[in-house]
């Protein structure tokens, strides 16, 4: 979706800049480092989605929260 943004933006921009500018973006978004950097931050994403769903419960006591919070790191 993006990239078909990007696209229709190196060719039809209404200024050089604009154009030059989309054009960098799709170079920079088809890079390796780029996309792998995306798949990290998903996934350290999840692991503290999981995190603080789980530190929210009631029933949770202080123990185990520590556990959970070392087991969380240990993912890191």
């Amino acid at each position: 979706m993006v990239q078909l943004m990007l696209e229709s933006m190196v060719q039809e921009g209404s200024s050089t800049s604009i154009r030059g500018e989309a054009g960098d973006c799709l170079i920079v978004m088809n890079s390796f480092e780029f996309i792998f950097i995306l798949y990290l931050m998903h996934k350290i994403i999840r692991i503290i989605d999981l995190f603080y769903r789980v530190l929210q419960q009631k029933s949770l006591d202080i123990l185990n929260a520590m556990d959970f919070v070392s087991a969380t790191k240990a993912l890191l």
